[in-house]
């Protein structure tokens, strides 16, 4: 590391958390490790996967499919969102599977030999086939010679509306059946709709964030990351002094205030200023302007340079800080740059460190 601020994942939670969801039900899992393994580094997470016996993983595009392979992740990979026409080459030669994202795609790309899952719309408006548009769209790519493997879906809500998620359920069940093909690959069920839905349709599930222990519902799992960084600079101020841009804080003369190396530039956003951090037994509150590279930290007691700081972890919980900050898990760990260094955990020891601006 250049600077100890890092990610930190435990690999030993992660594989339960693995293990939670290939036990939880008879389906097979479909590892999903799209936008860099929701931050966790994409084929780290993947070479755990593999080791757990997973064999197929979904990315968000091409160049993250690429980059499993780069890292020698041999197993099928999905690519969920939208593949340029001129790199269907790419797609064939690196036995990627694609989605149809759009009709519009089907009718005009040359899809001949490429591996496809028809994506249903069911609901999301995002992305996809509309259900009453399906047989003619299968029957274009089967005109075409595609390698129709796969069917799929996707819950706009499975987080908190039970109801609108099982109008969607039905609707994709009813649209598969009545296509009367017969799909190796039927998927809808992301983390949240896994424990939500009763799916007698699908053979298997998309699992992304839940693999690093965190879901809307009460579960088992095991959080596995924490960001933390460490006091640089500690000093007392005198009463009247102000701190950062903005002189937004002004102090009472009272503790003491730390300068830590991490800021909105590594993805920790300005937003972040007033709420908490843990330092050594004691909460600490962020003041002032979050800088770019640094922001400082009120706390009670003296706490000496190069004391470890969390930023969220075991004492501050990335969840309950999503919605102080009217957000979500996801852009919170998503939103981490590669300023941060990933470190990895095993029995409570250090096994590997990451900077990923220096990795191959």
């Amino acid at each position: 590391m250049f600077r100890n601020t890092y990610l930190q994942i435990d690999l030993d939670k992660l594989r339960y958390n693995i293990d939670y969801f290939l036990h939880k039900s008879d389906k097979k899992m479909m590892g999903v490790v799209k936008a860099d393994g929701y931050g966790s580094i994409d084929y780290m997470e993947a070479k755990i996967l593999e080791e757990k016996g997973v064999d197929f993983f979904a990315v968000s595009s091409l160049d993250e499919a690429l980059c499993l392979r780069k890292h020698d992740i041999r197993g099928q990979i999905l690519i969920l969102g939208y593949v340029p026409e001129d790199a269907l080459d790419l797609i064939r030669k690196n036995d990627f599977s694609i989605v149809t994202y759009s009709p519009e795609f089907v009718k005009e790309a040359d899809l001949k030999d490429v591996k496809v899952h028809l994506k249903l719309n069911t609901g999301m408006n995002r992305l996809g086939i509309r259900p009453e548009e399906a047989k003619e769209i299968l029957d274009i790519l089967l005109g075409k010679g595609s390698i129709v493997e796969g069917v799929m879906s996707h819950f706009s809500s499975a987080d908190f509306d039970e109801d609108y998620s099982i109008r969607q359920y039905r609707r994709f069940g009813d649209c598969v059946l009545s296509l009367d093909h017969d799909f190796r690959y039927i998927h809808m069920s992301a983390t949240d709709g896994s424990i939500l839905i009763d799916d007698d349709i699908c053979n298997y599930e998309r699992i992304g964030i839940g693999l690093l222990g965190y879901s809307s519902y009460e579960t088992e799992l095991k959080p596995c990351l924490g960001l933390y960084s460490e006091a640089v600079m500690t000093k007392q101020l005198s009463q009247g002094d102000t701190v950062s841009y903005g002189r937004h804080y002004t102090s009472d003369g009272k503790g003491y205030i730390l300068t830590v190396p991490i800021g909105y530039a590594d993805g920790f956003y300005r937003s972040n200023t007033g709420k908490q951090v843990y330092v050594d037994g004691e909460y600490g509150t962020i003041v002032g302007s979050v800088c770019m590279d640094q922001l400082m930290v009120l706390t009670e007691h003296e706490h000496l340079p190069g004391t470890k700081v969390e930023l969220f972890g075991e004492h501050i919980s990335i969840v309950e800080r999503a919605k102080e900050l009217n957000t979500i898990t996801y852009e919170l760990l998503t939103g981490l740059t590669d300023r941060v260094s990933r470190v990895y955990l095993e029995n409570g020891q250090i096994v590997k460190t990451i900077d990923p601006r220096f990795s191959e």
